[in-house]
């Protein structure tokens, strides 16, 4: 971590700096904060113990030859910054030799399949093969080389698509060649919805052949490396498919999980964490899942937790200098932030927003908090709030119904470690939920 770091003294700067989907490149940058003991569970250790990590030595001991994971938690709870770091630590030449790719940068996260995803892997294993000069005998290449040649270039339906992909690149077999066509079909995903439907009924139909050339790739690439002297796996991980939704998370996580399953290796996916209480099915369809909890501010008896927040604060304080806030100003937007890391910086802009001075202030941090009640508001029914009621006052686990589920994913409902929900401190500003409370009180009492 560099030292040369100061965070910005000036509320402008603030404004001007902080970036709320901006993902940290773990401990290399310098606003990284090590949350694990604050969230109370060590899911990374879990995860390197399952890939074969021993992290006593952190030598690789009897890697899984196939494994697929499902990496999941809130939206802005820290995952992206968590898979950055395992990317990281992991990407060693003792260790994995990491193919990442984020959908949210490289990809439309808002119309995904596992089409996309798969094309865009194999694309990314040969754009990082290429940039480490590692070359593959093209004869393992040609199946690639193949499908792309009879099933997109020969369909009469994706020729045309096929000569344009093809423009300004040669399609001589090798790594660089095959690593520039497969940018130039993700970009088409990424950019043209009448390529990406041809495209993918094309993948569709002739999936068998595609995951074969692309195992084939696999197993070649990885006999490539050993042969640089470094006997390590490839691990693909996969940030931003936590950005599915509704229909589009069901079909990719559940209904087509057997294609994903089709391409043999080590697959880590980013998951929304409403999956996790679909059904069974998840648990059933992948290896295993590991959460990322939100930052435990409050134990479950009520009192604070001050690890947790402690590490609030300083991923605070290497936002907006410590002198910047008024007297308890900072305890104040991590009380209201439930624990959630964006949410923290939410507030924060928030206050910015209502501060009329240089510096934020009681009365801006309660307009914060008013705004922030005031998006919830624009969603929740009276049906949400007297559950969210149930759960704060029982402390019970949520009927997984499609509201709980609902609520987990819209941020109203927070989980912690050792499966421990509470609704989000903002919404119990709410008149609305001060009247699903009160009610709640008078049936127990009744």
């Amino acid at each position: 971590m560099t030292t040369s770091y100061e965070p910005p003294a000036d509320i402008w700067e603030v404004n001007a700096s902080l970036q709320l989907d901006e993902p940290l490149e773990g401990e290399n940058d310098p606003r990284w904060v090590d949350t694990i003991s604050a969230r109370g569970e060590n899911s990374l250790l879990r995860l390197k113990r399952v890939l074969g990590v021993n992290v006593s030595d952190g030598r690789l001991t009897r890697p899984p030859k196939r494994g697929y994971y499902l990496f999941y938690g809130h939206r802005g709870c820290g995952k992206s910054t968590e898979l950055r770091r395992i990317r990281n630590d992991l990407d060693t030449p003792d260790i994995y030799y990491v193919v990442f790719a984020d959908a949210t940068l490289e990809l439309d996260v808002n119309n995904l399949r596992y089409q996309d995803i798969l094309l865009h892997l194999a694309g990314k294993l040969m754009e990082r093969l290429n940039n480490d000069c590692i070359s593959i005998d093209n004869v393992h290449l040609q199946k690639l080389q193949d499908w792309f040649m009879e099933r997109v270039e020969r369909q009469a339906v994706t020729r045309e698509l096929a000569l344009e992909i093809e423009t300004g690149g040669d399609m001589g077999v090798g790594i660089p060649s095959l690593a520039r066509l497969f940018s130039r079909i993700s970009n088409s995903f990424k950019t043209n919805s009448t390529n990406k439907e041809e495209l993918r009924r094309t993948l569709q139909n002739y999936f068998t052949a595609f995951a074969d050339a692309f195992n084939h790739l696999i197993e070649a690439a990885e006999e490539a490396i050993r042969t640089t002297g470094e006997d390590r796996r490839i691990l693909f991980v996969i940030d931003g498919t936590d950005r599915l939704s509704g229909d589009d998370a069901q079909a990719f996580f559940v209904s087509d999980v057997h294609q994903l399953q089709q391409v043999h290796g080590l697959f880590i996916y980013c998951a929304p964490i409403h999956l996790a209480y679909e059904s069974n099915v998840i648990g059933q369809n992948f290896n295993d899942t590991f959460q990322l909890p939100m930052i435990k501010i409050t134990d479950e008896d009520g009192l604070p937790n001050h690890i947790g927040r402690d590490a609030m604060r300083e991923m605070l304080y290497l936002r907006a200098a410590p002198s910047l806030f008024d007297d308890g100003v900072a305890d104040s937007l991590i009380e209201y932030s439930g624990g959630h890391p964006r949410d923290l910086f939410r507030l924060l802009l928030n206050a910015f927003k209502h501060a009329e001075n240089d510096h934020f202030d009681e009365l801006s941090a309660r307009q914060a908090v008013r705004e922030a009640a005031t998006d919830f508001r624009r969603f929740l029914h009276p049906e949400d709030y007297e559950l969210l009621a149930s759960m704060d006052s029982t402390r019970a686990s949520p009927v997984l119904s499609e509201r709980a589920r609902n609520l987990l994913y819209n941020l109203a409902l927070l989980e912690y470690n050792s499966f421990y929900w509470r609704s989000h401190p903002v919404i119990r500003t709410t008149d609305a939920y001060q009247v699903a409370l009160k009610a709640l009180d008078n049936d127990l009492d009744g």
